[in-house]
This record gives C-alpha cells, structure tokens and sequence, in this order.
C-alpha cells in the first residue's frame, strides 16, 4: 500500500490564511490547525491544547503564534509553549504540540506528515506559467481512487455533464494512447474535434489533442491543447482527509487571450461550480451504494482507462506492461 503519509498534500490557499484566524484542517485522519507564524511562514500544528485539549483552531492568532481558546495558552510555530496567562515563569523550550512540515507551492499550502529523505516535492501542474489561473475548493464524500478516475473518466460526461461537456447523440471517434509515467498513468487523445458541450464551444477554437492523467499521489488533470497551443488546464488535487472525505482543490488554467483574466475567472467559476455539483452528487450518491453493497466488485471495460492502473498505483503495486495500449472508443 503506498504511504500517503510520505507525501506532500495541499490543505489551503494562502489567502485562506486570515492574520487573527487560525485554519482547521484534518489529513489522513489527524486534525490539524494552519496558521501563519511570526515570520509569515505557514506553519502546522495538531490541533491539540496539551492542557485540556481544546482544539487550537478554535482560538486566535496573535503575533504569530496561536492561543487556545480555554485557557489562553500561546504556541509558536514550532509547537513551543510562549506563554500561559497568570503565570510569569519562563516557559520550557520543549515543544508541547507536535508539528508538520508546512510549506508554499503552486499557490497552496502543503503539509507532509512524515517527511524523509525519500519525500518528493509537491506535484506540480504541467503547465504554470503564461497562464490566466484560479483555484476551487470544495470536500467531498468518497474515496481517492474514485474521485480520480472520476475526474479523468470520458465515458461519464455523456449524462453526468450532458449538454455541458459532451451529448450522447453525437460522439466521435477518438484513439486513446494510454502510458505509463514515473509517478503515474496517462491518456492521450487526438482525432477528437470539439467536444458538442457548451464548455468546449466557449473555450476551445480547435483542438488537436487532449491529456488525462493521474500523478501519485492524488493529483487529477485535464489538458485541452488547439493550433495554439493550451487551451484549458484542470490540475486537481484531492487531499483524503480520512477515509471517505476528500478536500479538492481545483486549478483552472488558461492560455493569456483577449478576455481579461477576471472576467473568465467570473464566467468559468460559475461553470466549473456546476460540474463540479454534478461531480459531487454521483461520487456521494456511488460512495452511499458501495456501502450498502460491500462485497459487490468492480466491473471494468475497455473504456475504463484509467481506473483500474490509478487503484494498482494508490495500493503500492506495480503497473505491468499491458498497462501501455492503444483503445478506439466513442466519445
């Protein structure tokens, strides 16, 4: 099983990070609270007053340094004690609150819960510069694998998204080349022309191929490219904040244009809040049935492209070489 606890996760935006507010966050099961500390810095603690374990993120920031909210106590950014109201001793120098590892990238606050030397950097976008960008969050309930696949699966637009990415009455022919990468699994599709949803009208002048592809540990993206280069770039990144809850934190990406960068983050905001909606009612409603049906396994067809190879990367199994093929579907 790959150690999720080994990896780097995003758990907010920056600007989320309030100067008198702290930011409950929970990864992989452990509660946690986000703060900016005396130098700016983001710092992550466990949301844990030692002394009557009241939750830190319930307090307030105050130079840098978080005060639970029972009793007052202040901690920095490293998990020392700074100072307990009514008691004028020296605190001691032992952190009393365990810490994470925190840093900024990609325009998100990461934390790793068990950082070594084997960690890789946060996974990065494919695109970031020379782009007009801007992020989405939301939770949803369901599993890792299946947020994944859902975001890369084809075969769902048809009647999940209908009329807003694809329509079942007019699908093409599309070769999908599907391989292998260091860290995940890619599928690249070309012979596609614009897809008959009104997203793909508004944003694409022509498309000459197209991208889905899942990166380890959770990351999730789309990629449109016309005659010009990038049209739309969906990085996604699902964070599992315990074992059926995901925070999402979506990049929307597109190449610089005519259209002023704020007027398509007003006008692709309020589209992308639909299909992520959409996303987000048939994940919770198929999370809700897997309950119901637990023994009930997975059936699979050439059109599951994805799928199957991001469960065998999440479980820590190796991708064999049948993973590597070429599919003509209808899309």
């Amino acid at each position: 099983m790959t150690d999720l606890r080994h990896h780097w996760w995003p758990l907010a935006p920056p600007a989320e990070l309030e100067a008198n507010r702290p930011l409950a966050r929970t990864l992989l099961g452990v509660p946690l609270v986000v703060f900016r500390d005396a130098r700016g810095q983001p710092a992550v603690l466990h949301d844990r007053c030692p002394h009557r374990h009241a939750p830190l993120s319930c307090g307030r920031i105050v130079h840098g340094e978080v005060a639970c909210p029972y009793h007052g106590w202040r901690f920095a950014g490293d998990g020392r004690c700074t100072g307990v109201p009514g008691l004028d001793e020296p605190r001691a120098q032992t952190p009393l609150v365990p810490t994470v590892s925190a840093r900024a990238a990609h325009g998100l606050v990461w934390a790793c819960l068990a950082p070594g030397a084997d960690t890789q950097a946060p996974v990065a976008p494919a695109v970031e510069a020379a782009v007009d960008s801007f992020l989405m969050t939301d939770t949803v309930h369901c599993g890792l694998a299946e947020a994944a696949e859902n975001f890369l699966d084809g075969s769902h637009t048809h009647f999940v998204h209908a009329g807003w990415i694809r329509r079942d009455s007019q699908r093409q022919t599309v070769t999908a080349e599907v391989r292998r990468l260091a860290d995940g699994i890619e599928a690249r599709y070309s012979n596609e022309g614009l897809q008959s949803g009104l997203i793909s009208r508004l944003l694409e002048g022509s498309r000459t191929e197209s991208f889905g592809r899942f990166r380890l540990p959770g990351m999730a993206e789309i990629e449109y490219r016309g005659q010009r280069g990038l049209n739309l770039l969906i990085t996604t990144w699902l964070t599992p904040e315990d074992g059926d809850r995901l925070r999402i934190h979506a990049r929307v990406a597109t190449r610089h244009g005519l259209a002023p960068a704020w007027l398509k983050r007003q006008i692709l905001r309020r589209l992308f809040g639909v299909i992520l909606r959409q996303d987000k009612t048939i994940l919770e409603q198929t999370q809700a049935n897997r309950t119901r049906f637990p023994e009930a396994p997975f059936l699979n067809t050439p059109l599951d492209l994805l799928g199957p190879s991001i469960r065998r990367l999440l479980a820590g199994e190796p991708l064999d070489d049948t993973v590597t093929r070429t599919v003509i579907c209808r899309l």
